[in-house]
């Protein structure tokens, strides 16, 4: 690793005169002493110092400094892909380049760093040697761990994997002697209870060990001989080559549900020969020279982790949230029935969306979202999106998730969530057709329409969440409101079905009405049954 020493010479070399002597820098006293004074150092009344509490903003400040570390001296990415602010567009109608109107970040550091303080699971894919077991190590190494530790940790699938490489097991000798399944004792490996935990090449486990590995890290806990040890908190990181040929197994899909984020390593950059050249002259990697100052014990991962799950998200941000997943998963050809024109429906009776998305739908195929996507996602997806921006915003030190933060972690937490429907019409068009291959900018393309379509609503939507709110308190109502509250329900019902087209928004908003209506039309029963 190389580290550039201009900046910090020149700073602290004496000044030159006219003459060419050297002469003493000038120092203001008064300046110094404030300096010293914006510290965490204070005096007491009797003289001591006395060291202020590390607030919210040192620690989402010492993301920051990782970031800036990895992202310059550690591994140097330039390619800077999650992008604030109004972008503005410079070259040609052949190359165009979008520059953020704020600040710009790489999502092969930034992602990693906001899965270490969630606590979740991220998959790193990329082909051989472009460094994703390295930046998984940075994480074990900045929460705290030894880099003998860590690589002693690494968890390497291969075909010949089984429970007892990955999850530990008896000796032989103490299942000579044990009498009972009780008296076995299960050596568990050190790795389980690490806070960081590493799994390179998941996808060469052997199917039934990975079934062993989704227990462990959907339940938290692995059991053998009626033992179990539990993993404790602690984030996941996995990775997995491009290349799935030589050996690999297919990954369970239970065990990709449970896989919250994904992010693809950057190719190299002529740029950074020069660093790569440093780094073999030298000897050294990355992993040898974290900054000790950079380091997040666990009870600080601990705190950040609860700090970020504080961090609010509006009801703007809500609703938007979910009426752009909604439209995903919506289906207006899988049934007549309300609740059931989703893809799920498709999927149970054995169909794809290409064989219902046809001419006889009358929704416009360009227009709505729904075509361009196989299925929607889970519940579980939804909840990782809500906490990966929670984490983004507090590493820009914002109090509140805002649409930018679900913009920029969105392709990564739903990467490998959404099949595209390539028969979509919505494909077929030249200028569309380049989204098959960048998945990325396919999803980001989604969740802009998504925002636009949410604006075009806003005005016939008004009304029916208006209602949905007062609504909230159905069982404090009296019984005449009760009743007026249902008749209302049941008016907004047809007059949405009457002024706009049966498409996604207009399936939610249908949902929720008829969800009121039930809540209501329940406790007038009830009351009127004296239950």
């Amino acid at each position: 690793m190389t580290t550039d020493t201009s900046q910090t010479a020149s700073s602290t070399s004496p000044q030159r005169s006219a003459e060419g002597t050297q002469s003493e820098p000038q120092v203001d006293p008064q300046q110094l002493v404030r300096s010293w004074l914006n510290g965490r150092a204070r005096l007491t009344a009797d003289g001591s110092v006395q060291f202020a509490e590390v607030h919210a903003s040192g620690r989402a400040e010492k993301l920051r400094r990782a970031y800036d570390w990895i992202a310059t001296r550690a591994l140097l990415d330039p390619y800077h892909d999650m992008e604030f602010g109004t972008n503005t567009t410079t070259g040609l109608d052949t190359c165009r380049i979008q520059l953020p109107g704020s600040s710009g970040y790489a999502s092969f550091v930034l992602m990693p760093l906001l899965n270490l303080v969630t606590n979740r699971r991220l998959v790193f894919v990329g082909g051989p040697g472009r460094g994703k077991t390295t930046m998984a190590t940075l994480m074990a190494l900045l929460a705290g761990a030894t880099l003998a530790d860590v690589r002693k940790g690494v968890q390497h699938g291969h075909p010949q994997l089984t429970l007892a490489d990955l999850l530990g097991g008896p000796l032989p000798g103490d299942l000579v002697k044990a009498e009972s399944a009780e008296a076995i004792h299960v050596r568990w490996r050190q790795w389980i209870t690490l806070r960081v935990k590493i799994i390179d090449e998941y996808n060469r486990i052997p199917t039934k060990t990975q079934s062993a590995l989704l227990s462990l890290m959907a339940e938290g806990y692995a059991e053998q001989y009626e033992q179990a040890v539990e993993c404790g908190p602690g984030a996941w990181y996995l990775t997995a080559n491009d290349d799935q040929g030589g050996g690999t197994f297919q990954v369970i899909e239970a065990l990709k549900d449970r896989i919250d984020a994904v992010v693809r390593c950057p190719p190299l950059h002529p740029g950074l020969i020069d660093t790569l050249a440093d780094r073999v002259a030298g000897g050294a990697t990355p992993e040898e020279f974290v900054p000790a100052d950079l380091v997040c014990p666990p009870d600080e991962l601990d705190a950040a982790a609860k700090e970020v799950r504080a961090v609010h998200v509006s009801p703007a941000v809500r609703d938007l949230i979910g009426l752009f997943l909604g439209q995903l998963d919506f289906c207006r050809r899988a049934s007549d029935r309300l609740e059931y024109q989703t893809k799920d429906t498709l999927h149970l009776a054995g169909k794809r969306v290409g064989h219902v998305c046809t001419e006889d739908c009358p929704l416009d195929k360009s227009e709505n979202l729904c075509t361009q996507t196989e299925s929607g996602v889970s519940p579980r997806a939804a909840q990782a999106l809500l906490h990966f921006s929670q984490a983004l915003a507090y590493f820009r030190g914002r109090t509140e998730v805002g649409a930018d933060d679900i913009r920029a972690v969105m392709p990564w937490v739903l990467h490998d969530k959404l099949p595209q429907n390539p028969q979509s019409p919505f494909f077929q068009k030249p200028e569309n057709r380049v989204f098959l291959t960048d998945r990325v900018s396919w999803l980001w393309q989604l969740f802009d329409r998504a925002v636009a379509q949410q604006a075009a609503h806003a005005p016939t939507r008004k009304r029916t969440l208006e209602l949905a709110r007062t609504c909230n308190a159905i069982p404090a109502l009296a019984t005449p409101d009760l009743g007026r509250r249902l008749h209302a329900v049941r008016e907004r019902m047809d007059e949405v079905v009457r002024e706009t087209e049966l498409n996604a928004v207009t399936h939610s908003d249908l949902v929720l009405l008829k969800d009121l209506y039930v809540k209501c039309r329940n406790e007038l029963d009830r009351r009127e049954s004296g239950t």
